[in-house]
């Protein structure tokens, strides 16, 4: 898993600070778009996207951003929507979208990751 520094969606991916500069991931790289929020709902609390770029070989390379609950989320959500499809978005991120609330939620990022894993049928 990689979190991406510094993104920001354009009409051409997700563009995001790296080594060398700022980069593109593109759109039609992005296989499936996962989201959940993450934290304790009388505290600390994130929605947390996750991108799968390749499942080759049973393995598959994760970037990840985050944004407030709220508008900062509804408006990602939004654009993923657009941008990605409902082959590759999940119906959490159609939740985001419309109310800015994720319709799944874990109380830590692990609890989320080994979910996902074994909803992509990753891990046995």
């Amino acid at each position: 898993m990689k979190l991406l520094d510094e993104p920001l969606p354009t009409a051409e991916g997700i563009e995001y600070s790296g080594e060398g500069g700022r980069s593109v991931l593109p759109w039609p790289q992005i296989e499936l778009a996962l989201t959940a929020e993450v934290g304790e709902p009388e505290g600390v609390r994130t929605i947390v996207f996750d991108f799968i770029v390749a499942r080759e070989g049973g393995r598959c390379q994760v970037r990840r951003m985050d944004a407030d609950p709220g508008e900062d989320a509804m408006e990602l959500a939004r654009v993923l929507g657009d941008n990605l499809g409902p082959d590759c978005t999940t119906a959490s991120i159609k939740s985001v979208a419309t109310d800015g609330i994720a319709s799944r939620w874990y109380p830590d990022i692990e609890s989320f990751e080994l979910d996902s894993l074994h909803s992509l049928n990753l891990m046995d």
